[in-house]
C-alpha cells in the first residue's frame, strides 16, 4: 500500500505497482490528446483506468487463495471500479469523431456508446452507495439529506439539470447545452452520484486507516464530471472559420479533470485496504 506523502497520515492508496503505473500512464494520456492522438487517448486511458483497477483485483486473487478475507464492501467497490473502466472504454470517441471538425452551432448528437458509457458510471455509483451504506458505524440522515440537496443545487446553478436556453445566467453557469433525450439521463446521473456524495459524507467506515478517504475520493470524482460535462455538452472555441473540433487540447484543463477523476478513484480503491 502506498499513501500520497509517505510518512504523513492521508489517504492510503492500492499497491505501488498500481500508482507507478498511473504516474506513467496519466501524463501520457494527457500529452497524447494535446496532440489528438486517437490511438493513445484510447490505449493510455484504458492503462489508466486498469490502474486503479489492479490494486482490488490482485487483493481479490489473493482471497481466493486463503491468504485474506474479501468483504462484501469489498465486492461493490471493486463492481464500481469494473463500471468506471466499461464507462472510460464507452466514453472514446469514434476515430473519425474525435478528428472531424464540427461547425459551430451544431451539436452532435450523444451516440450508443457514449450513453451506454454514463449508464456504467451511473451503475458504478450505485456500488458505491450500496459499499458506503452498508460498511458504516452510523448514518446521518440529515447530512446525508443536506449533502444530497446541495449537490443538486450545485448542478442545476451550473446548467447541469435542464439548462434554459440563455446561457450564463444562475441557471447555466457553465454553458451547457444538453439536448432531447440527454436531459433526464444527465438529470438522472447527477441524482446518482449526488446520492454517491451523500453516502460517503453521512457514513463512517469501521476501523478506517484515515476518517476521511471515502469522502474524498467521491468528492474528486464528483468535481472531475464537471470538467466531463464541460468537455460533452459546453461550447467550444472556435477557429477564424466558426468551426471547432470539439478535443480539449488545454493541457492544464486535461490535467485537471482527468488528475481528479483518476486519482479520486485511486483514493476510493485505497479504501478495500
Amino acid at each position: 500500500m502506498a499513501t500520497f506523502i509517505p510518512g504523513l497520515r492521508g489517504p492510503i492508496l492500492p499497491p505501488q505497482g498500481a500508482v507507478n503505473i498511473l504516474l506513467v500512464s496519466l501524463p501520457l494520456l494527457i500529452l497524447s490528446e494535446t496532440k489528438s492522438i486517437w490511438t493513445g487517448h484510447l490505449v493510455l486511458k484504458t492503462l489508466s483506468s486498469f490502474a486503479f483497477l489492479y490494486g482490488p483485483l490482485k487483493l481479490n486473487a489473493h482471497s481466493y487463495s486463503g491468504f485474506i478475507d474479501w468483504s462484501r464492501y469489498d465486492t461493490l467497490i471493486t463492481a464500481g471500479l469494473m463500471a468506471s473502466l466499461i464507462g472510460d472504454i464507452c466514453l472514446v470517441p469514434a476515430p473519425s469523431t474525435y478528428h472531424k471538425p464540427t461547425p459551430k452551432g451544431v451539436q452532435r448528437e450523444p451516440t450508443a456508446s457514449f450513453k451506454l458509457g454514463v449508464l456504467a458510471f451511473a451503475g458504478a455509483h450505485v456500488a458505491y452507495i450500496a459499499a458506503f451504506l452498508k460498511h458504516t458505524t452510523s448514518i446521518s440522515w440529515p447530512i446525508f439529506i443536506g449533502t444530497f440537496a446541495g449537490n443538486m443545487m450545485l448542478a442545476k446553478a451550473l446548467g447541469v439539470i435542464y439548462p434554459p436556453s440563455v446561457k450564463g445566467n444562475v441557471g447555466n453557469l457553465m454553458n451547457l447545452d444538453i439536448r432531447g433525450e440527454m436531459r433526464p439521463l444527465v438529470t438522472g446521473y447527477a441524482g446518482i452520484i449526488s446520492g454517491m456524495l451523500a453516502a460517503a459524507a453521512s457514513t463512517v467506515a469501521p476501523a478506517a486507516t484515515w476518517p476521511w478517504q471515502r469522502i474524498v475520493g467521491a468528492a474528486m470524482f464528483v468535481l472531475s464530471d464537471m470538467f466531463v460535462a464541460k468537455d460533452a455538452f459546453g461550447a467550444k472555441e472556435t477557429d477564424a472559420q466558426g468551426v471547432y473540433t470539439g478535443r480539449p487540447n488545454r493541457w492544464y484543463k486535461l490535467a485537471a479533470g482527468w488528475g481528479l477523476y483518476f486519482w479520486g478513484q485511486m483514493v476510493l480503491a485505497g479504501t478495500v485496504y
